[in-house]
């Protein structure tokens, strides 16, 4: 029997979950864009461009899917975003030969290799494997060319491309609606940050307003990059966490708190950085926590069960009510708490 190391087995259930799930339906719409990704160019050049057009179009994020046979006339323009992997010339030249329009859409320098030489070596090397290297293809079969900016208009004045303007895209409006949830863990909760992985991957499945922001090292940002709507950020001293939970507004914040000698110990002071916060604090339904939150009424109390998590997450995210009202009580919690501190 093969033997992988628990690390192997993340990394390949992360690839699988890419490779499969969310794959576009090609058929599904006249246009097709050809990105790494959901990203800036997408969102500030591409998607308004689309909408002047009042054209949909379907993602394809090269990272996770494989190359495939792009079906004309169901789809009838494909548009690369930047970077053209080498594995998508020959879908892309067959699309073309059966009467596909492709569009190439850059807002980088990524055609001059003296201008990458410039970049970080890694980086350089991606944009000469996906775009450089490709130019003779692009330059070959794409019937249009789109670029960011009057400078790159006249640098490749040989394109005739079109410049296009950049422009407030769609997540503008989406983030008045988002609902802000965090885990802010440290090294010593390496435990709870694997166990939330799963819950925050199908919370973000059904809530598709919620975004995440989860505090860990470089190994956290492995477990949690994949998914989408998620901020890692690296844990801060005391003084600054302090002064980042009073500025930063968050609606849900998460305390797990899985079985183990060194949890045993700990004190219910979650509570205080998340009433500084605005959030309504979901815990695990154990000491520290169980006699000290007042579960319904200025917080919620769980056992460690995944499903349930994952469900109750997703109903606070629905309960505007709910939430500002156990927040609120928690605020007032802590309040009192602090004019009875002064009159010690």
């Amino acid at each position: 029997m093969l033997n992988l190391g628990s690390r192997r087995i993340r990394q390949l259930k992360g690839w699988l979950r890419g490779r499969t799930k969310g794959v576009p339906d090609l058929q599904a719409a006249e246009y097709l864009l050809l990105t790494n990704g959901s990203n800036a160019s997408v969102s500030y050049f591409i998607e308004p461009w689309l909408a002047a057009q009042g054209k949909a179009a379907v993602l394809i994020d090269t990272r996770s899917q494989a190359p495939a046979d792009i079906p004309y006339p169901a789809c009838r323009v494909v548009v690369i975003v930047r970077y053209l992997p080498p594995e998508w010339t020959g879908p892309l030249a067959r699309f073309r030969h059966a009467g596909g329009r492709i569009v190439y859409f850059m807002d980088d320098d990524l055609m001059d290799r003296e201008v990458i030489a410039a970049l970080p070596s890694d980086y350089a090397r991606r944009i000469d494997a996906h775009a450089t290297r490709q130019r003779g293809f692009i330059e070959a079969h794409c019937d249009e060319f789109l670029v960011s900016s009057p400078y790159l208009a006249d640098k490749y004045r040989a394109w005739h491309p079109q410049v296009l303007p950049a422009l407030p895209g769609n997540s503008q409006k989406s983030l008045q609606d988002s609902v802000s949830i965090c885990y802010h863990g440290t090294a010593s909760h390496q435990a709870e940050l694997a166990w939330l992985v799963d819950i925050i991957d199908r919370v973000l499945a059904k809530a598709h307003n919620a975004r995440f922001e989860v505090f860990g090292n470089h190994a956290a940002n492995r477990q949690y990059r994949d998914l989408p709507r998620v901020s890692v950020l690296h844990p801060m001293s005391w003084q600054n966490y302090q002064a980042y939970t009073a500025a930063v507004q968050h609606d849900i914040a998460l305390a797990p708190l899985l079985p183990g000698p060194f949890n045993a110990a700990r004190g219910p002071t979650k509570f205080f950085d998340f009433s500084r916060m605005g959030a309504v604090g979901v815990y695990t339904d154990v000491a520290p926590y169980r006699g000290f939150v007042r579960p319904g009424e200025d917080g919620v109390l769980l056992p460690n069960d995944a499903q349930l998590w994952v469900d109750t997450i997703v109903e606070l995210v629905a309960d505007v009510a709910r939430r500002k009202r156990l927040a609120r009580a928690a605020q007032d919690r802590v309040q009192a708490l602090t004019v009875a501190r002064v009159a010690l």
